[in-house]
């Protein structure tokens, strides 16, 4: 893992500070697509945290995916991807703490179906002086179903259609109490048709990057600035 210097050092002066954003939607919406169309990682140096990514990047040094990168899921392996998930989500949960210790700008990625969960992280990132923005990726249930078999076809994470229609339903419903957490920082990138989507993002993009430019104003922020 990066040294905990380094990890601050890199990104201290990226116009990201003290700014959190959530990406939202329910498996299969396509939050990686729209999460690497808007680049907010290279473009305005926001930290990635998802536990996905790691888990995959782990996959691949230990030899447990295919020629094209994707997961092999051969059940006599089963013992081995369960112990790489574990330290993928504590590799996630500390690079997050690291981040969190600089006021590094932060994406964090999930299907946001648990409302009091997501509400829990953003009271703790504002307290520390953190914005925080809602990225809300939808598509219809059928999608999401489809997409998520597509993914299983293709080798990669896929965790069925009975799962899938139960995390868009706890999604759905909390929805409204996302939307009035979040305020006019919710935004929703509709994923249903995917010729649409680009141009969606982009003027989502725009917002996010306009507000990420920002210097922060509350009080916890400022302090921080000035003792460091």
């Amino acid at each position: 893992m990066q040294s905990l210097k380094g990890y601050l050092s890199e990104g201290r002066h990226d116009p990201s500070i003290f700014k959190a954003v959530f990406m939202a939607g329910a498996p299969g919406a396509g939050k990686s697509f729209v999460s690497d169309w808007m680049s907010l990682g290279p473009q305005l140096g926001y930290k990635i945290i998802n536990s996905d990514m790691e888990f995959e990047r782990y996959m691949k040094e230990a030899g447990l995916t295919d020629d094209k990168g994707a997961v092999i899921l051969d059940p006599s392996k089963e013992f081995e991807r369960d112990v790489i998930r574990t330290v993928a989500k504590r590799h996630t949960a500390a690079k997050q703490r690291h981040a969190m210790i600089g006021r590094l700008g932060l994406v964090i990625d999930g299907t946001g179906a648990n409302a009091k969960k997501v509400e829990k992280q953003k009271k703790t990132l504002e307290a520390l002086g953190y914005e925080t923005a809602m990225v809300y990726v939808s598509i219809p249930l059928e999608d999401s179903i489809e997409s998520d078999r597509k993914r299983g076809e293709a080798g990669d994470r896929s965790i069925g259609p009975e799962l899938v229609t139960q995390k868009f339903k706890e999604l759905d419903k909390s929805l409204p109490k996302l939307k009035r957490s979040f305020g006019k920082m919710f935004f929703e990138v509709d994923n249903t048709v995917r010729e649409k989507t680009p141009t969606i993002i982009r003027s989502v993009y725009n917002q996010i990057a306009k507000w990420s430019k920002k210097l922060p104003t509350n009080r916890a922020a400022k302090t921080w600035i000035k003792n460091n």
